[in-house]
This record gives C-alpha cells, structure tokens and sequence, in this order.
C-alpha cells in the first residue's frame, strides 16, 4: 500500500491467495517501513467486555465489573540475543544487528552413530548391544518353549538389550 503523502488517507485494499511466500513477502514490507512513515491509527484505548459491555482498559487481562478472562494474543516480538533489539517473532536476523535467529549446531558422525543403548531407563554399553543382538532370539525362543510363566514374565520385563547383561550376571555365578 503506498500513499501519496502523510496527509493521504485513502486506503488500498488487496485480496491475493494465501501462500506462505506472499505472507513473507507481505511481512518483510510491513517490517521494512519506516516508522516516520507510519501514521498514528488512532487505536482504541479501551476494550469492551463481552460479558457484561463494561469498558476496560487495554491492557488489563480480565474485567473488573465480572472477572471475565480476555484472551490473550501471540506473541508479536522477540528480543535478539546478541543487541537486545526488539525484533518480529517471524524474523530470521536481527534488524538492528544482523545475527541470525537460526540455530547452529553441529553434529559429527561419531555423536549421530550409536553408542550403547537407554532402554527402559537402563544405559547398556554399545558391547552389550551388539551381544544381546546377537542372543536375544534364541534365548526368547527357550524361554517361550520352556513355557515356565515366571520365565515369561521375565521375558516381558527385560528389554532383549539386556540379555548379554543378564548373562554375564548368571555365567558369574
């Protein structure tokens, strides 16, 4: 929307479909104008409640005559970490600085590879891992077999990657 000058009040109204680029783009213009430019819009000081049409002030989060509860809108602005600078919680950087609201991380292959397993609350080392891989299946089918209940239900309670665990356990003994 462009006017011809601060005294300008005629309005220009614009219907286009709802993309996520032309809301961006919409966005970035609306973000992009200088605050000079901006003409007050005599916005309204108060706010009446639904419930019993007492006016409130704006800010107040409930009227006063009959408690009822305003909802509370999204949140418009998001202060930047590096200057402090107020900035729309759609921005990808800082306006006043630059730095980027993206988050940076970095991940090796070593962290992104597994190393042991936390199964049901037990950390079990990545060499009982790859054991109990291996013995799971058969000791699942034994105990199956055997039939025996108190087998069964130990069966069920275990996670297979605590088999090599368990082993070495009753080997010790």
């Amino acid at each position: 929307m462009r006017t011809a000058g601060h005294d300008d009040d005629t309005r220009a109204y614009v219907l286009m479909p709802s993309f996520e680029t032309f809301e961006v783009f919409t966005r970035r213009v609306e973000n992009d104008m200088s605050l000079a430019a901006r003409v007050p819009s005599g916005e309204p000081k108060s706010k009446r409640c639904p419930a019993c049409a007492r006016e409130c002030a704006l800010g107040e989060r409930s009227c006063a005559e009959c408690g009822h509860e305003f909802p509370v809108g999204p949140q418009r602005l998001k202060p930047c970490g590096g200057c402090g600078a107020l900035n729309p919680v759609t921005a990808t950087a800082c306006h006043a600085c630059g730095d980027s609201f993206a988050q940076n991380f970095t991940l090796t292959l070593d962290e992104a590879l597994r190393a042991g397993a936390i199964v049901r609350g037990m950390d079990i080392d990545e060499n009982e891992v790859l054991v109990a891989e291996e013995i799971a299946p058969a000791v699942r089918n034994l105990i199956l077999r055997s039939g025996d209940s108190k087998l069964v239900k130990i069966l069920q309670t275990l996670p297979d990657e605590s088999w090599a665990r368990l082993r070495k356990i009753l080997v010790a003994q």
